[in-house]
């Protein structure tokens, strides 16, 4: 059987990977575009994917290289060259004398750069000057050559000239004679080199520099790559095979990435479902499959607003009702389970509500922020009013997450825009509550789950269990009313369910209809049938009641939580009048046990309220004048018996709470039972109706 059911589950699983996989795959499967170089474009084509045009990048790379141009630099180190040569030159003339030949000197030279920087005439000349003199033609042509190259000289014939001509009038300067000022000038003119000349390894880093300032060309997920009605050119149908948009194998990648992020979202669902303290119930199939159900509604809806609005604008997602399955799953199943369906809602919402398009930051975070708030707005058994200011609380989060978004993206936000983005997140939260407040009615019974316009059918006097008590037991019909009144009273007081505890409290005496003149509060004077049955069976008799009620509710399909508390409202309370009486008989062993009540204790809040104030509400009948004094003093010391019996164990009900049920109890029975003005009796209408008309 077990084997059987984790069959079902998997294979209602299984159908929910698939159509999961399929609504993602459909939300971003690529269009199958056909176009032909230098066909015209018959619609607009935009790229899938976001890929690098590294043809283009490179292309890019190639125009600003050639943008940079040559590289020249300042060679200082050509000055130092050229007056290595004078210096070379007159290191020739060292050590002369008479003898010394223009042979000689020639033959020093041949050896260095200086060799050939003179004719035979000029060396001659400095062979024949003094040593001072040919000392003071060197330093002044390294004076002239030293200037003139400190600056930049280009390699124009035209620089070249012109420095020239800015040593040969530093030259004219010096004391030297002419004959030597133009040995002097020969120099210079034949040792002046441009100095500002090309640099390779500059040229080099400043082309890489360039390069590297080159940022790649993307083709982004969504640009328009070419028009309808526009010719596709070389270049664009280049683009267009680059991005994918025309290639017969893309859709292969997002159908993978769509089943594998079905498989994901599914399979974490699933072991959130398994790990839920009511998996039984979640595990069922009927309830598997309208949770399932539920999820994919949902994005169904995200898919047809991000369909309609992807053509209108790039806010649609806005619109999406981010809250609603998860509101539902919180308040009919448990946290954890609408937790799980918050991270469905957030990952798969967010990719099915672009519709295709980039999902981006805002579009994650908005979803996130409506689905996982949800979670913690409401609660189990929320009444519909709380459920309606959950739905403007929500609205108004949408709105501030909206604009913060907006604000963090640099986004320029003016007053139109803000208010037309605020009416989409009311909008949104406005779906959420409306689909919400109209599924709740029809899944309630479908889970379980005891609304409260279910209990409002069960408190109608035409059900057929309150005509039956009515007809078969008035006594037990009166009693389940006046304890409906105190019950929902002490449940408002403590917090609990009030409606819960008055409807439960109709039908918690139930059972007596099986044997309703065993009951004192039936018998109207007439004769008690226990006094022909034995203590033990009497005790049988009084303590069947709950569970013949418990019984017949079933047989009526009432919800549980009415079940529980009509089977639990006596706990294992002791039948004290049978049990005294039993012990009355010296030759007879009487146990304690025989004459309590199987129980269970009370397992809600609800369920000890009612055991409460019924036990009050028979006492103090019981009585024949009761007072608000003798009332207390009754309410005291029934909750300080239930108390010392343990009864309270096993429910959540605090000992604050209980005082404070007792405490309402009191309050609702002196109400009933406060004093009243005994009037005398009036022998004459006359005198009785002028009396009328005093009060």
């Amino acid at each position: 059987m077990q084997q059987a059911k984790n069959w079902t589950v998997a294979t209602i699983s299984l159908i929910f990977f698939l159509l999961l996989g399929a609504i993602l795959y459909f939300t971003v499967r690529p269009s199958i575009i056909s176009v032909e170089p230098l066909g015209i474009a018959e619609q607009d084509i935009r790229s899938p994917i976001t890929v690098e045009d590294r043809v283009a990048t490179e292309r890019l790379k190639q125009e600003v290289t050639n943008g940079v141009g040559s590289q020249f630099s300042l060679r200082k180190e050509f000055a130092d060259q050229q007056i290595a040569k004078v210096e070379q030159l007159f290191a020739a003339f060292d050590q002369t004398d008479e003898e010394t030949e223009l042979a000689d000197i020639k033959n020093r030279l041949n050896s260095t750069e200086a060799n050939g920087v003179l004719a035979d005439e000029e060396l001659n000349s400095l062979l024949e000057a003094s040593e001072d003199t040919r000392q003071t033609v060197e330093d002044v042509t390294v004076t002239a050559l030293q200037q003139v190259m400190d600056d930049r000289i280009e390699t124009s014939n035209e620089a070249v000239a012109a420095a020239r001509d800015r040593a040969a009038a530093i030259i004219d300067q010096s004391p030297l004679s002419f004959e030597f000022r133009a040995i002097s000038k020969t120099l210079s003119d034949e040792l002046i080199v441009p100095n500002y000349v090309f640099d390779s390894e500059a040229t080099r880093q400043k082309e890489q520099e360039a390069v590297d300032a080159v940022d790649p060309v993307i083709i982004q997920e969504g640009q328009l790559l070419v028009s309808q009605g526009e010719v596709v050119t070389r270049e664009i149908y280049r683009k267009l095979e680059l991005s994918g948009a025309i290639d017969p194998n893309r859709s292969l990648a997002p159908l993978f990435g769509s089943f594998l992020l079905s498989a994901l979202l599914t399979g974490g669902f699933l072991f959130m479902l398994i790990r839920s303290k009511i998996k039984d119930l979640l595990l069922s199939p009927k309830i598997l499959v309208t949770v399932y159900g539920l999820l994919l509604l949902q994005l169904g809806i995200f898919f047809g607003v991000g369909y309609i609005g992807v053509d209108f604008t790039t806010y649609a997602y806005i619109l999406a009702p981010t809250a609603f399955v998860v509101l539902l799953l919180r308040i009919l199943i448990d946290e954890r389970v609408a937790l799980a369906s918050a991270f469905i809602t957030m990952i798969a919402g967010s990719v099915v509500v672009t519709f295709g398009q980039s999902t981006n930051f805002m579009t994650l975070v908005y979803v996130a922020t409506g689905s996982f708030l949800a979670v913690f707005l409401v609660e189990p058994k929320i009444q519909r009013k709380r459920l309606f200011l959950s739905g403007v609380l929500l609205g108004f989060v949408n709105i501030i997450m909206v604009i913060a978004l907006l604000l963090l993206r640099n986004v320029q936000v003016s007053w139109e825009m803000a208010m037309y983005l605020s009416g989409f997140a009311v909008i949104s939260a406005l779906l959420s509550i409306v689909l919400t407040f109209g599924f709740l009615p029809f899944l309630e019974p479908w889970f379980g789950v005891l609304s409260s316009g279910r209990l409002v059918e069960l408190m109608s006097p035409t059900h057929p269990l309150l005509r039956k008590l009515l007809m078969e037991a008035p006594g037990t019909y009166h009693h389940s009313m006046m304890v409906a009144n105190l019950a929902e009273s002490a449940c408002e007081a403590i917090g609990a369910d009030g409606l819960l505890a008055r409807v439960a409290s109709y039908y918690h005496d139930l059972g007596k209809t099986e044997r309703p003149l065993h009951f004192i509060e039936n018998q109207q004077g007439g004769g008690n049938p226990h006094d022909r049955l034995t203590p033990e069976e009497s005790a049988d008799i009084i303590m069947a009641h709950p569970y013949d009620g418990a019984d017949l509710l079933r047989r009526y399909k009432l919800p549980k939580e009415i079940i529980d508390i009509a089977e639990q409202h006596h706990g294992t309370s002791l039948l004290k009048y049978f049990y005294v009486k039993a012990k009355e008989d010296p030759d007879k062993e009487v146990l304690e046990s025989r004459f309590r009540y199987p129980g269970p204790k009370p397992q809600s809040r609800e369920a000890a309220v009612v055991m409460i104030v019924d036990s009050i509400e028979a006492a103090v009948r019981s009585q024949k004048q009761p007072t608000p004094e003798k009332i207390r003093m009754l309410v005291r010391t029934i909750i300080r018996d239930k108390l010392a019996d343990g009864q309270f164990e096993e429910c959540e009900l605090t000992t604050k709470e209980i005082w404070r049920v007792g405490e309402s109890a009191c309050e609702t029975l002196t109400g009933l039972f406060h004093e009243r003005i005994e009037y005398p009796e009036l022998k004459k209408e006359g005198e009785l109706h002028a009396n009328h008309l005093e009060r």
